[in-house]
């Protein structure tokens, strides 16, 4: 099985330093566009996988599939909740639109029924991408935005969000950030 890369190994090594307050910091980077030692999208995949590990979960930082010679595709993250797994997918952009969905959906169907995945943006879902996650079948996508990032790092907590955002898809067969979801409120 082949190593990692030198700098993949640096990235962990660096976010596994990282605790609450430093992550704080990174987000706030991340926001300002100010990030000049990680490569682009970088900061937002090990803050993801490092704000899980700290809500104490099971995480799995950045990897290639397959491990070594030419990868097929590159996984954001990994984290297990109980026997749930979501794979992570992060877009350092200000809006994400239905190519995210596709690309996380097909990673999807390759992997057992029973997997999900998480996607991360530091801005905003489009309409589109909003709708084509509610039309996804089997409903396996959770989605965090700006605002569910900010949150999250300010209540140091990954894993309760990450739960809420599960039920919620489980009860309604929608994302919480479906523009059907505000109808449900009461």
């Amino acid at each position: 099985m082949a190593t990692p890369s030198s700098k993949t190994v640096s990235y962990e090594k660096r976010a596994q330093a990282m605790q609450w307050p430093e992550l704080a910091l990174l987000w706030q980077a991340i926001k300002d566009e100010d990030t000049p030692t990680w490569d682009d999208g970088k900061a937002l995949e090990y803050l993801v996988v490092r704000a899980f590990e700290l809500s104490r979960l099971e995480v799995e930082y950045p990897y290639d599939v397959p491990p070594g010679g030419k990868p097929i595709e590159q996984i954001d993250g990994l984290v297990y909740l109980n026997d749930l797994a979501f794979l992570i997918e992060c877009k350092d952009k200000e809006t994400a639109d239905i190519q995210v969905i596709a690309k996380v959906k097909n990673q999807l169907e390759r992997r057992p029924p029973t997997t999900l995945a998480s996607i991360f943006i530091a801005g905003e879902f489009t309409t589109p991408a909003l709708i084509l996650t509610d039309l996804t079948s089997p409903h396996r996508i959770t989605l965090w935005t700006l605002d569910d990032i900010e949150s999250a790092v300010k209540a140091r907590d990954f894993r309760s969000p990450l739960l809420d955002k599960y039920r919620h898809l489980c009860r309604f067969g929608l994302v919480d950030h479906s523009p059907h979801y505000k109808d449900l409120e009461v």
